[in-house]
């Protein structure tokens, strides 16, 4: 959960919604977290791990993250097996325009920590050392574009709001049913065209009630039915 967030515009982008958000955590994770869930080495990244991730450290992780990507990234099957897993590729960046869009979001960020109450100071951007040495940063330098985007590159994750990978129109046709296979909708976020400007969880909670309101209606179902009656 956040402790606190804020969506707006880049201005690179469709001026008629926004295309970044600001995540506040005020926490730091533990090293469990970092290593499974967001597939970061903590001991590549931090000076002192067990240090910066201890049980009685104060940490904020402010998340920097576009929202209205450019790029698409591909599931592809391995085989005619059900049972293998499927090839999974983000793609992440592969349209430049987010990258732009990703240095314009943690230039914000950094601006927003500058701008820190006084008397609950966070500390400078942690670089991971290997990269630091790459650039020439020191610690309290303004990171160059050129550091920003190679921590982009290397530290990107998702944050696990996937969709569109049974877009209507292509996979699902207007009413979810799957084209080609009868019998069978999707109801979740794989069947939005395109992916929201926030979190998923109330769109998708939307088309799950458009689907059962369709469902309803196909077989001359009242929904009273089963949400009971008004009153």
């Amino acid at each position: 959960m956040y402790d606190a967030c804020a969506w707006f515009s880049t201005g690179l982008d469709d001026h008629h919604t926004h295309d970044a958000q600001l995540a506040i955590f005020v926490c730091g994770y533990n090293r469990d977290i970092w290593l499974r869930c967001l597939r970061v080495d903590p001991d590549e990244y931090f000076d002192d791990a067990d240090a910066r991730l201890a049980p009685d450290a104060e940490t904020v992780i402010v998340l920097a993250n576009p929202v209205q990507p450019h790029s698409e990234g591909e599931i592809l099957l391995t085989s005619a097996d059900p049972l293998d897993h499927p090839d999974i590729r983000m793609n992440y960046y592969d349209d430049p325009h987010d990258m732009e869009v990703m240095v314009a979001v943690l230039r914000r960020a950094l601006e927003v920590v500058a701008n820190w109450p006084e008397d609950r100071d966070i500390g400078p951007l942690l670089v991971p050392a290997p990269l630091a040495a790459k650039h020439g940063h020191v610690t309290g330098d303004t990171p160059s574009d050129e550091l920003l985007e190679d921590l982009a590159r290397h530290y990107s994750f998702t944050v696990y709001h996937l969709t569109t990978t049974c877009r209507m129109g292509s996979v699902v046709d207007p009413r979810l049913r799957v084209i080609g296979i009868a019998d069978l909708r999707i109801a979740d976020a794989s069947v939005m065209p395109n992916v929201v400007s926030g979190n998923t969880n109330a769109a998708a909670i939307m088309i799950g009630e458009k689907a059962a309101e369709m469902l309803a209606a196909d077989h001359v179902v009242q929904l009273k039915e089963f949400v009971g009656r008004p009153g």
